[in-house]
């Protein structure tokens, strides 16, 4: 395993902010179209992935976790397919791999960081059913705990994202709860399931540039394979991207009162992806219960949005994803997931708000996608 630790003296800052536009006075109010159902603790609804069926995108779903409630599936209404929660779990982030060879056939996972063990937890998804089941390898090692050590429950999984490299490879990205490391590892094939094997190791300083936090840690990420960049979210720091496999890094753009458009913490990061680099970045700031947008390389800032269902505000939001493809009916022109934190204004209850990514390109005139 590399371990790529990224000096202060290699970090570009100040350099590296978006360019600024001219700025939305008025964020506009974007009107999700579903919810899923409501949790309370101990489960906590958190992060989304998105599932297209190739065959018929109207039976596309989204898989989701509710941390200690485990793992959730639901339909483009919000209607729950599958609850799944074996006990003795904190899945907190998750994401799709599609087409992995797994017992000699491809098929699609969902993959989620499990926070208790420390492992990174896989599951078979069945197209036909619409069901999932685990079939992580019981031989998976910890990501952040020694060889031979039990996890601590500090030293820990904590935000996930998965990637396809150039040659095939399945690899994910996986945090470190409170710390500014990120675990690179790729998932295989071990004969008893799926396991993972490290690659990479991101350390970034905890202090740099006067940046001083209480919690350095990442969470919110999300790779785009074309460019071979990760944009990583620091919750109390800002957005940084990383070249895969080298030390260019660059800060982004800062929360408040370093910068203007985010508020800690920075949290659920996803990528509307067209041709080329054409696409855009989206990023929850949870301080300011807004959605962020910028091109896909991070670079230029269009504006932001918020969310509400009626007059039901999303709040505190976590996780994000976001497809283009026409999944039918009210998402034609695609979809977009948002956890919020306070579902129905009630504290400590969570849950799913299902937006046409269409009203959001709408709201904000963003330009066209190629």
């Amino acid at each position: 395993m590399k371990k790529l630790v990224l000096l202060p003296g290699v970090l570009t800052l100040a350099a590296c902010a978006p360019t600024t536009v001219q700025p939305v006075k008025e964020v506009p109010m974007v009107q999700a179209v579903a919810e899923t159902a409501k949790v309370g603790k101990p489960a906590d609804s958190d992060d989304p992935a998105i599932w297209v069926d190739s065959t018929d995108a109207t039976r596309s779903f989204v898989i989701a976790t509710r941390k200690e409630g485990g793992l959730t599936s639901f339909d483009l209404a919000g209607k729950t397919i599958q609850d799944y929660n074996p006990g003795k779990i904190r899945y907190n982030n998750v994401d799709l791999v599609r087409g992995f060879k797994l017992g000699g056939k491809l098929v699609d996972l969902a993959v989620a960081s499990e926070r208790l063990s420390d492992r990174v937890a896989a599951f078979v998804i069945d197209p036909q059913t619409r069901q999932f089941r685990e079939v992580t390898s019981p031989n998976s090692p910890m990501i952040f705990t020694p060889a031979g050590e039990q996890s601590d429950g500090k030293r820990k999984s904590y935000g996930l994202t998965a990637y396809r490299t150039a040659s095939g490879h399945d690899r994910v990205l996986v945090t470190q709860n409170g710390f500014p490391t990120i675990a690179e590892v790729e998932l295989f094939d071990d004969g008893q399931g799926v396991s993972v094997r490290p690659i990479n190791r991101y350390v970034f300083p905890a202090a740099q540039a006067g940046l001083t936090v209480d919690d350095p840690q990442f969470e919110g990420m999300v790779v785009d394979a074309a460019t071979g960049y990760a944009f990583l979210g620091q919750e109390q720091v800002g957005v940084w991207r990383l070249k895969l496999g080298t030390q260019q890094v660059n800060l982004l753009d800062r929360v408040a009162p370093a910068g203007e458009r985010l508020s800690a913490d920075v949290e659920g990061l996803t990528i509307v992806r067209g041709q080329g680099n054409a696409g855009y970045l989206l990023v929850s700031s949870q301080g300011s219960n807004r959605y962020s947008v910028y091109d896909r390389l991070g670079e230029k800032y269009f504006g932001s949005f918020q969310i509400s269902l009626g007059n039901d505000l999303v709040t505190d939001s976590d996780g994000a994803d976001v497809v283009t493809s026409n999944l039918g009916g009210r998402f034609s022109q695609g979809l977009l997931v948002v956890q919020d934190g306070d579902a129905g204004g009630q504290e400590d209850v969570t849950n799913f708000k299902l937006v046409s990514w269409g009203d959001v390109n709408q709201a904000l005139k963003l330009p066209a996608l190629r």
